[in-house]
């Protein structure tokens, strides 16, 4: 039998599982997992259908990818664990479905806390492979800051303060994405609001402040659900705080894990 979910771990100590988002792969982290790596064993793994991990099914189930991924990671459990947009939606899939796998969990910009209206959803898994497409092809525009701005205009703050191999990291982490579409649909179709009451992990959140993908504002509907949430906000940051404020996000996610009760 092949790879069932492919993982990476680096370091030593308590483990600390980390989930990318959309059309992106383990390889997301890889600017703070050396530091995180300081003190905890760090897990990276490619999400089913995307990057090296074959798919969970015909579609994309949250609820079947979340089981996968709790069966591989089970001699690791329990794990604190860091989920980002459609990896948080997948991370409290998991912690709520498997409440015995996570000591605690921590949501960066996490999807799927509101559907979209259906044809809205419906038109974005439509145009989402060919868009990821034409922006591979465009990837060598990456090499100017207004090129940068084009691709990754609605993904970062400002792209523009991106590096060009930030950028091509980016941009070409989605060729495997084999479920960017059904992935997409599913995600943007859910309602995991209601998970919040039933997962027993402290919580904490990360949010970049010019988030335009999944705005910051999306806090309270967290907030609303979990009272006892810890929240920290990346300023200067967008939807993918790792990439763009390395640093920041490193400091923010220790600091959670210090704060949050085990």
């Amino acid at each position: 039998m092949g790879t069932v979910v492919a993982v990476e771990e680096i370091g030593r100590g308590a483990p600390l599982v980390l989930i990318h988002g959309l059309a992106t792969t383990r390889r997301i982290w890889a600017t703070v997992a050396p530091e995180l790596a300081r003190t905890r064993r760090v897990v990276m793994l490619d999400v089913p259908g995307f990057g090296e991990s074959p798919p969970a099914g015909a579609g994309f189930e949250l609820e079947a990818v979340a089981a996968r991924i709790a069966g591989v990671l089970g001699d690791q459990a329990p794990f604190d664990l860091v989920g980002h947009s459609l990896g948080g939606g997948l991370a409290l899939t998991l912690a709520a479905r498997h409440p015995e796998s996570v000591e605690r969990l921590v949501l960066v910009a996490p999807a799927g806390l509101t559907a979209l209206p259906s044809a809205a959803s419906t038109l974005l898994a439509a145009i989402s492979e060919p868009l990821l497409a034409a922006r591979r092809r465009l990837v060598g525009l990456s090499q100017s800051p207004r090129g940068r701005r084009l691709l990754l205009g609605l993904a970062v703050a400002d792209a523009a303060e991106l590096s060009p191999a930030q950028a091509r990291l980016i941009i070409e982490a989605s060729a495997t994405a084999r479920r960017a579409s059904a992935a997409l649909a599913t995600i943007t179709r859910a309602e995991l609001r209601p998970l919040l009451a039933d997962v027993r992990a402290p919580l904490g959140l990360i949010w970049g402040t010019a988030d335009r993908t999944v705005p910051a504002r999306s806090a309270e509907l967290v907030r609303a659900a979990r009272p006892d949430v810890e929240l920290v906000l990346v300023p200067q940051a967008g939807h993918l705080p790792m990439i763009e404020r390395p640093e920041v996000f490193r400091d923010a996610v220790e600091d959670l894990l210090r704060r949050l009760p085990t």
